[in-house]
């Protein structure tokens, strides 16, 4: 069945942050045996099979022209290759609220690129509804622990995650004028898998050759999940509410991935619910239907 409303964007955005949220959980337990580098590594392998086999026969796989060449190797450059690098050493060297707390900012900075880029223009609301949203976020992540524990290096990573996941979110909108989701999706992990071969030939082949061993049933069911859901399906999602109502908006919910990862941490982690962390996730949502807004009332 073809998606025709644009409403359809709000639906797909919300699982897509959903399933990144839930892949919080994921790369946690898988982080107790892998090096994140590995982690990355084998979730776009998996999803570029995944999704290659679904393109090819669904014939959705569409031939990218030659004029969108560099720009494909430039944005999967961004994002898997550097965004995943930065997010993950910068996760690894903080904690996970600081680093939520600045991952969260990637919808701050993304109206002021569309803007010059594109003109895509935002109201005063919707600036208002995005600062919100951050104040929300804050007070749901600094309930995740105690206290923080964080190096000037992790901080520097985060910073640079924030900046490819900009440049990212930002470039997306030119390929989806030409290109389906599935398609975008699929050569952007295959050029995230040559691009990450090198690292892992060169730091983590040993431990690439010991994956067998150290696999668990478990572990399993969490990689092939952060392939399928977080590498595959959230990002087609992502460039399909990118397409139809543009990078600032979309990017905007990003501050929901916080809220989601607490929801599942407190059932699959047994992480507790306060109510501070209760009020922050109803003053991001609050926040998020203000930046959705496309007047002043």
């Amino acid at each position: 069945m073809k998606i025709k409303s644009i409403n359809n964007a709000y639906p797909a955005l919300f699982f897509s942050m959903m399933f990144w949220g839930l892949s919080f959980v994921w790369t946690r337990q898988l982080l107790e045996v892998f090096t994140p580098l590995l982690i990355i590594f084998f979730r776009l392998i998996l999803s570029f099979f995944l999704l290659f086999s679904i393109a090819s026969v669904s014939r959705k796989l569409q031939k990218i022209q030659k004029k969108d060449y560099l720009f494909l190797l430039f944005l999967s450059f961004t994002q898997p290759f550097l965004y995943f690098i930065f997010e993950g050493y910068g996760i690894k060297y903080t904690s996970a609220s600081i680093s939520s707390i600045l991952i969260a900012t990637i919808p701050l900075f993304t109206p002021i690129g569309a803007f010059f880029l594109f003109r895509e223009k935002l109201t005063r609301m919707n600036i208002f509804g995005l600062f919100i949203s951050f104040g929300g976020v804050s007070l749901v992540v600094l309930e995740f622990g105690n206290k923080f524990t964080f190096s000037w290096l992790g901080i520097l990573m985060l910073f640079l995650a924030v900046i490819t996941g900009t440049i990212y979110g930002l470039g997306l909108k030119k390929l989806t004028s030409n290109y389906n989701s599935i398609t975008i999706t699929t050569y952007q992990n295959l050029i995230g898998i040559i691009l990450f071969f090198p690292l892992i030939f060169a730091f983590e082949w040993k431990n690439m050759m010991n994956f067998p061993k150290l696999i668990t049933l478990d572990l399993a069911f969490s990689l092939f999940n952060l392939a399928l859901f977080a590498s595959s399906i959230a990002f087609v999602l992502f460039a399909y509410g990118i397409s139809k109502i543009g990078p600032s908006k979309a990017t905007a919910f990003s501050y929901s991935i916080p809220v989601f990862t607490l929801v599942f941490a407190y059932f699959v982690l047994d992480e507790s619910i306060t109510i501070v962390k209760l009020g922050g996730m109803i003053i991001v949502l609050f926040g998020l239907f203000l930046s959705q807004l496309k007047k002043i009332t």
